[in-house]
């Protein structure tokens, strides 16, 4: 369903920016050509778009949609985030049977603590060195989900490894990511990132990321015999039951 509903969505998003790209170019602007030229980032476009060439109405409630979109995202994110640290960490292993208003007050607190995060993290990426904040999200994309993909199959086409084997491919697999975000935000040496940038794109990192995550997945899983019952896991072994649904 996310896959299907991506495709449309993005579709539109990329055809917004082409229809702004022309529309400049049909009626020259100082600003917009700044923002077209890589002077300025070019998400700025569609805010300075909606602010100059938009009635005063129209403009207000695409702002006001635009701040309910990310209240909503970041008020769901901001949740998540206490409620699996007290839940899955904290309550669990850190302080066990402590009240309930106990558990309630430190979910609070770290609910401000990733607020204060967010700010600072939306601050750094708006100060970051790259073509566009969609760009600077994709590469760090590659690091928190760069094998996920790569994890499921690992998980349902074979039948090689365990947690301990997902961990190291995990970590292989950050460990590329992470070297790889790092040459796109500037941060590698300059004759490595010369090396990296004339074979390969960062735009691949995510795709590559999923072929170590399996590769390094199932090499460990040949060593490493699996401790744990495959029954129902995997498409190779499914039971009569779950072959007949």
């Amino acid at each position: 369903i996310n896959c299907l509903c991506s495709l449309p969505t993005w579709t539109y998003f990329y055809f917004l920016g082409t229809a702004l790209y022309v529309f400049y170019q049909l009626n020259p602007d100082p600003e917009a050509a700044k923002m077209l030229t890589g002077e300025r980032k070019a998400e700025d476009i569609l805010p300075y778009f909606v602010s100059t060439h938009m009635y005063q109405g129209v403009s207000g409630l695409v702002i006001a949609g635009v701040l309910a979109a990310a209240m909503s995202t970041l008020s769901s994110s901001i949740n998540a985030i206490s409620a699996v640290t007290v839940t899955d960490i904290y309550r669990r292993h850190l302080a066990k049977g402590r009240s309930e208003d106990h558990y309630f007050s430190t979910a609070k607190v770290l609910s401000i603590a990733s607020s204060v995060i967010m700010i600072l993290g939306a601050y750094w990426l708006s100060k970051s060195q790259t073509n566009t904040l969609q760009d600077t999200a994709t590469i760090l994309n590659s690091i928190s989900a760069g094998g996920l993909l790569g994890l499921f199959m690992l998980g349902f086409l074979t039948m090689r490894g365990d947690g301990r084997a997902v961990f190291i491919g995990i970590v292989f697999t950050v460990m590329f990511s992470a070297f790889m975000s790092l040459h796109a935000l500037g941060y590698l040496y300059a004759s490595w990132s010369a090396v990296i940038k004339a074979n390969f794109d960062t735009y691949y990192t995510t795709i590559i990321g999923n072929f170590v995550m399996f590769g390094t997945g199932y090499l460990i899983g040949m060593l490493i015999p699996a401790r744990r019952d495959l029954t129902n896991l995997t498409i190779w072994t499914q039971d009569a039951e779950m072959r007949a649904l």
